[in-house]
């Protein structure tokens, strides 16, 4: 039953936009999979490009419609209902006749307590997956309609763990003659995993358990944070993006993806546990970071990829993340002698080149994943940039504890390891910061200067180059607003959730027209579904490896749509850093409640008026930052000044950034040849 709070919460989305077929249906992916499934489980099922259901057991569940019983194709697209919930629905007309299919995925009806059982599979592995299948006579006269679902072979191959799951043999089938504006509806339902009694469940009344399901997810994320923008494809592609998090969550351990990537890193991990954390998620959470202490090896060193430096710094971070955010003092208690061994390592490690070489004071050389450095031959920077941010982390959560003597230690330490990489970049001849000391590879660590915490001044002539040299030279600079990605098996790659780390410099940097204007691109690199991607061939619109919907692609767009509005910088806190200017129109409104900051839960409203801006600010509750900065544009002003927040002006934006926008700009840098090409895919 939908409650008085979730129908409040979910107000805003209703509001018209004013493109809504731009924001609603347009679809970067060729390959745009998508996900049904349940907290927690390990497994979900996965929507093919061409709205096949993939089971355990090596099935695609296959939806034919129309009097020649034609199989769905990626042309008819694919939407989530409300643009968020995980309800994929696809819509197919012909012949007079529209057809409505609706995938989504249910606890097994006979659970012993369904409401657990959607939250955690307490009960059994095993869930239902519901197709409906719905045909309504557009015409003015009686129409035949057909349709049917059925297992075929997966053109993907069955992943390992289903090969003795036994097979999908059940097959449906519908015959209707429809009256004028007649509307008939079938149903399919599946066990994700086989049962013998395949019938089992055909009782089950698919409108009930569609309404639980709705609810369930309505309900879920109702006491959680809120951020509502007057962009609404925004606001539901981060709803969305705390949907997918759930979804590939395995019992509590955050994981990279659905069928692919499905296992915990500790990389990737942090920005997904920071995402739960802001999103106010505090069960995921809390759950979530405590995987983190498995990954600590015997000597100290936290690792999930094998001879990867840059976890060890993530993961000391992620700690120090949490305790922050929760203000949780107990907590932090617990883990600094994790945090402390770590660094423990880095201090050993850094110290086995001799005096004379090089690399001294610097980690050893080990391969990379990101910068695509495999041979272990190169002295990685991110690797040296993460552990020393280990260093100065553990160093602050020494003096928050009073262990005044472990601050100072730790913080001389980090003065001689920042000595070691100003010697390494001298070396390397270049005004940037390089993937390795080499100067070889692809960017990738390298990239996290400013962000999550500062490691560099902001106005660190190097921090500029760099960003200089991504977006202009960098294997030819930016492709559609994004980053590169190179590696010898992949031409013509961007990546815009590693682009995302360079955004956040800028946001850092006080460069709030291009944080807008890269947000938007991000966006534009997304389903209509609002699923995000990993990496992009972009000449093919294609996601590589099918890494959609990807999560950490996911949570740095939460992330960075959170820090647009509320950005903790030390211990400063930064209001609408970077928002385009128009959300700050008149009639506009930004809405912010249950917040999690460093500082404390805040709440944040503002209003576009005639005359300028109205912000009203609850909080933060727990401390009260150093300083609280609004960022208005000069032509806005400040109608409601109030004590202890001061105001800094920034310069109106020269151009509009909005989702029709980017998407306009997209489609006309087509040459006419692509142009036929993306519309005879429905693109």
């Amino acid at each position: 039953m939908r409650t008085a709070v979730s129908l409040l919460l979910f107000s805003l989305l209703a509001a018209p936009a004013a493109r809504p077929a731009v924001e609603d249906d347009f679809d970067y992916f060729v390959n745009n999979w998508n996900v049904v499934g349940l907290p927690d489980y390990m497994f979900g099922a996965r929507i093919t490009p061409d709205s096949e259901m993939l089971l355990a057991g090596g099935a695609a569940i296959q939806v034919r419609t129309g009097r020649g019983l034609a199989p769905l194709t990626r042309k008819l697209g694919k939407r989530a209902m409300e643009g968020w919930l995980p309800v994929i629905q696809v819509a197919d007309a012909g012949g007079g006749v529209r057809y409505d299919v609706t995938f989504w995925a249910t606890p097994l009806p006979d659970s012993r307590d369904w409401r657990k059982a959607f939250r955690w599979p307490g009960e059994t592995e095993n869930f239902l997956c519901w197709i409906s299948v719905k045909a309504t006579n557009a015409s003015g006269a009686p129409a035949e309609a057909r349709a049917d679902v059925r297992p075929v072979p997966a053109a993907k191959p069955a992943r390992q763990e289903f090969a003795t799951a036994g097979k999908h043999t059940r097959e449906y089938a519908w015959n209707w003659t429809l009256a004028p504006g007649e509307s008939r509806e079938g149903i399919a339902r599946y066990t994700f995993y086989p049962i013998s009694e395949a019938t089992r469940y055909d009782g089950a009344p698919a409108g009930l358990w569609l309404d639980r399901t709705v609810s369930f997810w309505r309900e879920i994320v109702a006491p959680a944070a809120r951020i509502a923008v007057p962009c609404r494809k925004a606001t539901r592609a981060l709803l969305a993006a705390h949907v997918c998090q759930m979804i590939a969550n395995d019992l509590g351990v955050v994981h990279g993806g659905e069928g692919f990537y499905d296992e915990f890193y500790i990389r990737d991990g942090a920005y997904q546990v920071m995402q739960l954390e802001e999103a106010g998620l505090d069960e995921f959470a809390a759950r979530a970071i405590h995987r983190y202490m498995a990954g600590q090896q015997r000597d100290g060193r936290f690792e999930s990829q094998r001879d990867q430096y840059d976890a060890n710094g993530q993961a000391v971070w992620a700690l120090w993340q949490y305790a922050k955010i929760t203000g949780d003092r107990g907590y932090l208690e617990r883990v600094y002698p994790r945090m402390l061994r770590a660094v423990n390592w880095t201090m050993r490690e850094r110290r086995k080149a001799a005096a004379g070489s090089p690399f001294h004071g610097l980690l050893t050389a080990a391969p990379a994943d990101g910068e695509y450095l495999w041979d272990g031959k190169h002295h990685i920077v991110g690797y040296d940039f993460w552990n020393l941010r280990g260093l100065l982390l553990t160093a602050d959560a020494a003096g928050t504890l009073g262990r005044t003597g472990d601050a100072a230690f730790l913080m001389s330490e980090a003065d001689e390891y920042r000595a070691a990489i100003e010697a390494a970049w001298k070396r390397a001849g270049v005004p940037y910061f390089p993937p390795s000391w080499e100067t070889a590879g692809t960017h990738w660590g390298n990239t996290e200067t400013l962000w999550p915490t500062r490691l560099f001044d902001a106005r660190d002539p190097r921090v500029a180059a760099s960003i200089e040299f991504l977006e202009k030279d960098f294997t030819g600079g930016y492709v559609e607003g994004t980053i590169r990605w190179k590696s010898p098996k992949m031409e013509d790659a961007i990546h815009p959730y590693m682009g995302a780390y360079t955004v956040m410099n800028t946001l850092v940097r006080g460069e709030a027209e291009k944080v807008a204007e890269s947000f938007y691109w991000y966006l534009l690199h997304s389903t209509a579904a609002n699923a995000f991607p990993e990496g992009i061939f972009y000449k093919r619109r294609f996601a590589w490896s099918d890494t959609i919907p990807h999560v950490t692609g996911a949570s740095n767009y939460a992330i960075l749509l959170r820090h647009m509005l509320v950005h903790e910088d030390g211990g400063d806190l930064h209001l609408l850093a970077a928002v385009p200017d128009w959300w700050l129109e008149e009639g506009r409104e930004i809405r912010v409640e249950r917040l999690p900051t460093h500082f404390g839960p805040m709440d944040l409203l503002v209003r576009g008026m005639a005359r300028g801006v109205a912000v009203e600010m609850t909080g933060p509750l727990r401390e009260a930052p150093r300083r609280i900065v609004l960022h208005l544009p000069e032509s806005r002003p400040w109608l409601n000044a109030r004590a202890g927040v001061s105001l800094d002006r920034r310069p109106d934006q020269k151009t509009r950034w909005d989702f029709p926008a980017v998407v306009a700009r997209y489609r006309s840098s087509m040459t006419p040849e692509e142009r036929r090409k993306w519309e005879a895919l429905g693109l």
